[in-house]
């Protein structure tokens, strides 16, 4: 039997570290988890290689035994990292970020947003010392880090993504077109342009987008309405959105392709 060991009513870390090693060593993805008390020599005396210690034990995955700039995920992602078991430049990429983060928090070093009361790294932990809320508190712990990840890879997908925009000029000011999967609202805040469209190919889905409370888009909404009247294109209450397809509203679609969209914007 596979097991992994870190101590009991285990940090942010500790989960981290747990998490991130079944991902890349797929022989203890069944593992049975064991908490005990926080240990400086268990590992040197009972670690195998059935027997991974984690965060605890003074083994190699210990921070304790000396490591200042690391933590256990760190340690166990370097691991990995130097194993060569990383094969997706996205995934790499997104877990680079998320360690870190992990790291910053157990070292003291992370944002006071992390340590306050809305924090993963503080909702995590039960404060109750038993074999029972330790696992709960992993299980927990193991869904949050699963979506964060699929965020981060999704916003490293969106940088390169966005890469090969298409800037113009409308009325509307500084615009810019995008084909997409993963980009959003969210990441496009920010970046500088007044108008932005963004298309994804894939589910026929669209939709323009201005940060600024000064334009209103309903122009926009008005030629597409026109040009395809039962699409289901949207305008957003606010005039700064309008969208035909989302995982709100997956069946709707337009028909329009990306130059399309890119001309309409540019006659509104």
């Amino acid at each position: 039997m596979k097991t992994l060991i870190t101590h009991i009513n285990p940090h942010l870390d500790d989960i981290s570290a747990i998490w991130v090693f079944k991902k890349f060593f797929p022989e203890f993805r069944d593992a049975e988890i064991e908490f005990i008390n926080a240990s400086r020599d268990e590992a040197l005396k009972n670690e195998s290689e059935d027997k991974i210690y984690l965060g605890t034990g003074g083994g190699k995955y210990d921070e304790h035994k000396g490591d200042l700039e690391d933590c256990a995920a760190s340690l166990v992602w370097k691991d990995i990292k130097s194993k060569g078991l990383v094969k997706e430049e996205i995934e790499e990429k997104a877990l680079d970020d998320l360690i870190e983060w992990n790291r910053k928090i157990d070292l003291g070093k992370g944002s006071d947003f992390d340590f306050g009361p809305y924090g993963v790294a503080a909702f995590i932990r039960s404060k109750a010392s038993t074999q029972e809320e330790s696992l709960k508190s992993l299980k927990l712990g193991e869904e949050i880090l699963d979506r964060i990840l699929e965020l981060l890879k999704k916003v490293k997908q969106s940088e390169k993504d966005w890469e090969s925009r298409v800037e113009f000029e409308s009325q509307f000011g500084k615009s810019v077109a995008i084909k997409s999967k993963t980009i959003d609202r969210g990441f496009v805040r920010g970046k500088g342009f007044d108008l932005v469209l963004m298309y994804d190919p894939a589910h026929s889905s669209a939709q323009f987008f201005t940060p600024s409370f000064e334009i209103d888009l309903e122009q926009i909404y008005k030629k597409l309405i026109e040009k395809e009247p039962d699409s289901g294109w949207f305008l957003h209450q606010s005039h700064h959105m309008v969208i035909c397809g989302s995982s709100s509203a997956p069946e709707h679609k337009t028909n329009l392709g990306f130059d399309e969209l890119i001309e309409i914007a540019k006659s509104a």
